[in-house]
């Protein structure tokens, strides 16, 4: 299989499907070192920008209400990357979308840009699950703005723990001890659990395994207990 890939850490939500990715690109915010493909990072939950920018570069006056430069720059995804997809996509059979994204709140437009570029490129359209989608009937929309997500972030990954993984550089800037008993707090969320030091992370993004998210990423505040 050769894909372009949209997904958050596609190793942990179906190793099968990630083992079964011979060659392809990824983009997101979080770099799965397990997936063999060339990773393109953008924004947290910026999908639908990206998706856009490419749709736009493939097909400027389908899209000319779109500005390539603002979709670029509020996604920080560059359009010379964008043009080095659309290059490789000609020699991709599948796209695969994270399933998290159909909780995206621009899921229709999302909808609409996977459709568009499965179509144009003959791509087999795949959702993380590895589920066969049909988008056709998606309606193009104005575009919703992306939420920001400076600060600390908490990523709704499938681990095999219930602890909250971090990066050394999460465990400063939160002022919290590897191992120390916290509570953080985001929209809709209150969780008490042992924060613990994760190499393999960078950034301020950490990696906890919990119910009932309402997106994949959410902005939290944190304290030690």
């Amino acid at each position: 299989m050769k894909a372009l890939c949209f997904v958050d850490m596609l190793s942990l939500k179906n190793p099968l499907l990630c083992e079964n990715l011979k060659e392809g690109i990824n983009i997101s915010c979080l770099e799965d070192r397990a997936l063999k493909t060339k990773f393109y990072k953008c924004e947290i939950a910026s999908a639908s920008f990206v998706l856009a920018l490419l749709c736009k570069l493939y097909k400027p006056l389908a899209f000319e209400k779109l500005d390539e430069g603002y979709l670029s720059a509020e996604s920080c995804f560059g359009e010379d990357e964008a043009l080095e997809v659309l290059e490789n996509l000609k020699n991709y059979d599948t796209l695969i979308f994270d399933e998290g994204l159909k909780k995206h709140k621009d899921y229709g437009n999302i909808q609409y840009f996977l459709n568009f570029l499965s179509k144009e490129f003959y791509l087999e359209l795949l959702d993380s699950l590895g589920v066969k989608c049909d988008f056709s009937k998606a309606v193009l929309s104005d575009l919703k703005e992306l939420d920001n997500y400076d600060g600390l972030v908490l990523f709704n990954a499938p681990l095999k723990d219930k602890m909250l993984h971090a990066s050394r550089q999460f465990l400063s800037l939160a002022k919290c001890q590897n191992e120390a008993l916290v509570e953080l707090c985001g929209e809709d969320l209150k969780i008490e659990t042992k924060i613990i030091l994760d190499e393999n992370l960078q950034g301020t993004i950490a990696f906890l395994n919990y119910e009932n998210a309402k997106e994949n990423f959410v902005k939290i505040r944190l304290k030690e207990l």
